[in-house]
C-alpha cells in the first residue's frame, strides 16, 4: 500500500468512530473482499466479528482499520474463528506497534492459536495427541526402531507434581491418519520454545517492550500450536493448512484489495453508525 494511502488512511481514523469507518470500508470493498475470502462469511458477519473484536480488544480501534479487516479476511480464508469473539482459540487478533507507521498507529497482528491448528489438521484428514510433560512426573522420552521420539508413562503420573509453565520439561505431539495410522510424532523442549518465543512473539512497543497476547497467557498451548505448525512441512496437509505456517503471528497484507479504495473520495453522504454486536450472527454457509 503507498505512503498516500496509509497516511489518508491513518487521518481519516483519528476522525470517524471506529465501527462507521470498518463499515464503510468493508461496504466500498466488498466485491475484491469476496473474492478472497469466498462464501465464508457475508459483509453483515464480518463486520459483527470485527466489531465484536473491538468491543473485547478496544486497543483495535487504534489499529488501521485495513489491519483489522485483513486479520479477519486471513481468519475468513483459513476457516478459522476468532478468539476474541467466541473464546475458541483459533485464533487470535492482536494490536501491536507497528515500526513503519509514521502515524503512530498499530497494526492488527493475525496469530493461530493451539484449537486453530487442530482444526487445520482435521481438515487434512489428520488429528494430534499433544502431551505438555513436566519435570519430575515421571515421564521419560526415548527413540523407537524408526527413530521417533516416543514418551513412556507410568502407570500412575505424579499428580503432586509443579505444573507450572515454569516446571515445564517439553511438549510433545503425535499426528494420526483418521483411520488411527500414526503418520509422526515430535517434541519441542521448554528451552527450544522460550528461544523460539523471544525471537518470534510479537511485543508491544507501548510496553516496554514485553511479551503480550497468547504467549504470554498460554505458552504451553502456544507451545504445542508451534510444534504442530513445524511438523506441518512434513505432512500431506491442504494447501490452505501450509499457507497458515507464512501468515501465522503475521499482519496479513491485503494492501492490493483495499488500495483503489482507500484512495477514492468518501461517500458524499455519511454511513450510520453500526450498533456494536456482543456476539456475531451465525456465519453463512
Amino acid at each position: 500500500m503507498g505512503q498516500l494511502a496509509q497516511t489518508t488512511q491513518g487521518n481519516r481514523m483519528q476522525r470517524l468512530d471506529p465501527s462507521r469507518e470498518l463499515k464503510e470500508l468493508v461496504r466500498r470493498s466488498w466485491p475484491q473482499i469476496q473474492r478472497v475470502i469466498g462464501n465464508n462469511l457475508d459483509p453483515d458477519t464480518l463486520l459483527q466479528y470485527c466489531i465484536s473484536a473491538i468491543n473485547r480488544e478496544p486497543a483495535l480501534a487504534e489499529c488501521t482499520p485495513v489491519s483489522v479487516l485483513s486479520c479477519f479476511m486471513q481468519c475468513a480464508a483459513l476457516g478459522l474463528k476468532p478468539s476474541n469473539v467466541d473464546g475458541l482459540g483459533q485464533a487470535y487478533i492482536l494490536p501491536y506497534g507497528n515500526k513503519k507507521s509514521k502515524t503512530g498507529q498499530k497494526d492488527a497482528t493475525f496469530i493461530i492459536g493451539f484449537k486453530g491448528m487442530l482444526r487445520l489438521l482435521e481438515n487434512s484428514g489428520m488429528y494430534a495427541h499433544p502431551r505438555a510433560v513436566y519435570k519430575d512426573d515421571g515421564v521419560t522420552l526415548t527413540l523407537d526402531a524408526d527413530g521417533n521420539p516416543v514418551i513412556n508413562c507410568p502407570e500412575s503420573v505424579n499428580l503432586d507434581a509443579d505444573h507450572s509453565d515454569a516446571n515445564l520439561s517439553f511438549v510433545y505431539v503425535s499426528i494420526f491418519h483418521s483411520g488411527g495410522e500414526r503418520i509422526r510424532s515430535d517434541y519441542m523442549s521448554a528451552k527450544d520454545l522460550i528461544a523460539y518465543r523471544d525471537r518470534f512473539a510479537p511485543r508491544s512497543r507501548f510496553h516496554d517492550n514485553q511479551i503480550t497476547g497468547p504467549w504470554a497467557t498460554d505458552f504451553v498451548s502456544m507451545g504445542l500450536k508451534t510444534l504442530i505448525r513445524r511438523m506441518f512441512k512434513y505432512l500431506p496437509v491442504t494447501v490452505e493448512a501450509k499457507r497458515s505456517t507464512v501468515v501465522d503471528e503475521t499482519t496479513p497484507d491485503y494492501g492490493d484489495v483495499f488500495h483503489p479504495v482507500i484512495d477514492a473520495e468518501p461517500a458524499s453522504e455519511p454511513t450510520e453508525a453500526i450498533t456494536p454486536a456482543t456476539e456475531p450472527q451465525e456465519e453463512s454457509k
